[in-house]
């Protein structure tokens, strides 16, 4: 049986290997070449059902990246959250020996308000990479701010990253921790790059001095931009209100009935159609569907396909006894780094969290550390990486760095050389402290 469960381990590992080779070498998405690498192992070597196979679609998952970033879409493209950005740096401008650290927290606030990772990449790098030619900012240091800021901020409980952790979580033997573990996963990587920035402005405040910017007062927000605005704070307090009254209000039956069916998933579909209804993508309605991240949705759901054929092969039980059989001590940084090599590669979302969440719960029973701590440590891991040049934040913010060829080349060698290992170094740094903490 042993031998059995190897020989399925092998050929799923090996599954995952070829569809993210082949969507990297052949431009498609790797979720697709899974979904058919799922079907073929699990129906054909595994003996699974057509509906058993069809039922490991995820279903939750995918309606919660959609319906978060459809109605998150509309503050995206009448510019609401590029104006919040400008505005909060205009205010900020004279605070320029900060503004690394300034430009992290607007970049986790704006990726919180349901940017998202990948815009606020794309509209904080850009803005990011302007500062640096007309203040003299170190790049790197840019660079950290807003990869972790867009990360931190996609985290919250809430925004896209966080809904899809809770989602994955709540799918693994760990399922009744999930919501403690999403939030733990949001306060130590919204906690800990600050220590990161700091520690980076401080190793290089005379190498880098920044000169005064001078940034003209943006234009105030329309009255479509401050009824989004309504629109999204509105949400979140009906998200984080309702469940803080019923824990207040234990014995009152309709708060209680409110509270039982409020989801996030199905309210921003509801706000979403209410933005349509007042027009708040203006001129541009089909930009709001366009921008729906389409790829990332089929690459996590073909990807979580093939890691529950997984699953029922045993490999996931597998690869967790091979983690446990080293030292107990080195376990969490063990976790940290191979999460942060596979981010390299893949992503975070579609690959990194659904193949090492399900594991979870097979490492902390013999280790004995908590769920907390090994969940934080697989996705401060992985997103560590996120500046490598050839993942999506590290050739997003090379993309916009508006640099002439020959120092694109040398940004592109600081991002891989300097960046990625110094990332995976802080990781490793923090998970070795919270093994005390959490």
């Amino acid at each position: 049986m042993k031998e059995e469960i190897m020989v399925y381990s092998i050929l799923i590992i090996l599954a995952i290997i070829i569809a993210i080779y082949l969507g990297e070498k052949l431009d498609i998405n790797t979720g697709l070449v899974a979904l058919a690498l799922a079907y073929l192992i699990g129906c054909f070597v595994l003996g699974m059902s057509i509906s058993d196979l069809l039922a490991t679609f995820p279903t939750k998952l995918f309606l919660v990246i959609f319906t978060l970033a459809l109605f998150f879409n509309f503050a995206v493209v009448n510019g609401t959250l590029e104006k919040i950005a400008q505005l909060l740096l205009y205010r900020f401008q004279k605070q320029t020996n900060w503004l690394p650290l300034i430009l992290y927290f607007i970049t986790a606030l704006v990726s919180g308000m349901g940017a998202g990772f990948f815009t606020s990449v794309a509209v904080m790098g850009a803005i990011a990479m302007a500062l640096c030619k007309s203040s003299g900012m170190n790049k790197l240091h840019a660079s950290f701010a807003v990869s972790l800021g867009s990360l931190s901020g996609a985290n919250f409980m809430y925004s896209a990253h966080g809904v899809l952790f809770n989602s994955l979580l709540s799918e693994t033997a760990v399922a009744d921790q999930a919501n403690i573990l999403t939030r733990d996963i949001f306060v130590v990587s919204f906690i800990y790059p600050i220590f990161i920035m700091l520690i980076l402005m401080f190793f290089d405040r005379k190498n880098s001095p920044i000169t005064e910017l001078n940034i003209e007062k943006p234009e105030v927000f329309s009255k479509k931009q401050k009824v989004n605005i309504s629109l999204i704070i509105l949400l979140m307090v009906i998200v984080l209100g309702v469940p803080m009254l019923a824990n207040f209000m234990p014995e009152n039956e309709i708060i209680q009935f409110i509270n039982s069916r409020t989801d996030i998933t199905l309210l921003a579909v509801v706000f979403a159609i209410a933005a349509y209804l007042l027009k708040l993508a203006e001129d541009k309605p089909k930009e709001v569907m366009a921008r729906v991240p389409w790829n990332t949705l089929w690459l996590v759901s073909g990807v979580g396909m093939l890691i529950d054929v997984a699953v029922e092969a045993g490999t996931i039980d597998l690869l967790a006894s091979m983690i446990n059989n080293m030292p107990s001590i080195i376990v969490p940084i063990a976790v940290a780094i191979i999460a942060g090599v596979m981010s390299i590669f893949s992503s975070t979302l579609g690959v990194v969290a659904p193949l090492m969440f399900p594991m979870i719960a097979g490492i902390i029973g013999p280790a004995g550390y908590s769920a907390s701590l090994i969940a934080v440590a697989i996705i401060i891991g992985a997103q560590s990486t996120a500046l490598a040049p050839f993942s999506t934040g590290g050739s997003l913010i090379l993309g916009n760095s508006g640099l002439s060829e020959e120092d694109s080349k040398k940004f592109y060698s600081d991002l891989l050389y300097k960046a990625t290992p110094i990332g995976l170094g802080f990781a490793i740094i923090a998970t070795l402290i919270l093994m005390f903490i959490l």
